[in-house]
């Protein structure tokens, strides 16, 4: 009984055994297949892992590089600006540094050029002269004062004309450089200044004198004619001399 059984298992095998191991074998081959496969997946999974954590790395550490220059920059800027604005302040500070000398070195206020009264105050409109018996404006102020009384200059300036053939009498003509100018009239034919000398307020000019014409006559006897131009118009020298 055994050996039949054998008989038939070993003829079985004997027919059918070549399919047997090639269905083994294409197991096997299956199984690595699948091993294989599942192997490689996983490594390209851990591979990708790899590459994307390296990226993450590499984007935080150019992030990182870009800070420094960032700051760097702004820090660059800020000591830009800070030094303009240090520049610009300094600049400031010398112009009005320069103003407030200029400002000191020149003298913008004026000064009685004579002492005495005001006779005869500005006028615009007409008034009367006992000395021509007419009606005209006077255009400053006749200063009532001894004859020989010294007259100074009012304010810094330059002596722009020195006329001795006027009707108001020798007169002499200040430049104040500041859209000012100042007028001395019936002054004593020694003037002490020359056109284009350059006159500090107070420094002497000449006399009161009796040169002038148009008020030789006048009841208020000896005077200086005073008057200040702004521009080419003559202006009430009240606005800056008080007597």
């Amino acid at each position: 009984m055994d050996r039949k059984i054998f008989s038939r298992a070993f003829n079985f095998l004997k027919k059918e055994g070549f399919y047997i191991i090639l269905f083994i074998c294409l197991c096997v081959v299956a199984t690595v297949a699948i091993i294989t496969a599942r192997n490689n997946k996983n490594q390209s999974a851990e591979l990708q892992k790899s590459v994307s954590l390296q990226q993450k790395q590499t984007k935080e550490t150019a992030q990182t590089d870009e800070k420094p220059s960032s700051s760097y920059d702004n820090a660059l800027q800020v000591k830009k600006s800070e030094k303009t604005n240090t520049s610009e302040k300094t600049n400031t500070n010398q112009s009005e540094e320069t103003s407030k000398s200029v400002s000191s070195s020149i003298s913008t206020s004026f000064q009685k050029p004579v002492e005495g009264n005001i006779a005869r105050a500005y006028s615009a409109d007409p008034v009367y002269w006992d000395s021509t018996g007419t009606y005209r404006p006077n255009l400053g102020y006749d200063i009532q004062t001894k004859l020989g009384k010294p007259v100074f200059a009012a304010m810094d300036g330059k002596v722009e004309e020195v006329n001795k053939a006027t009707q108001d009498g020798v007169e002499v003509i200040i430049d104040h450089q500041n859209g000012l100018k100042t007028v001395y009239s019936n002054l004593d034919d020694n003037v002490e200044v020359s056109v284009g000398q350059t006159l500090k307020k107070g420094t002497a000019i000449g006399i009161v004198g009796r040169s002038t014409l148009r008020a030789a006559y006048e009841k208020y006897g000896d005077h200086l004619h005073f008057a200040i131009l702004k521009g080419s118009e003559f202006v009430d020298p009240a606005k800056y001399i008080k007597y």
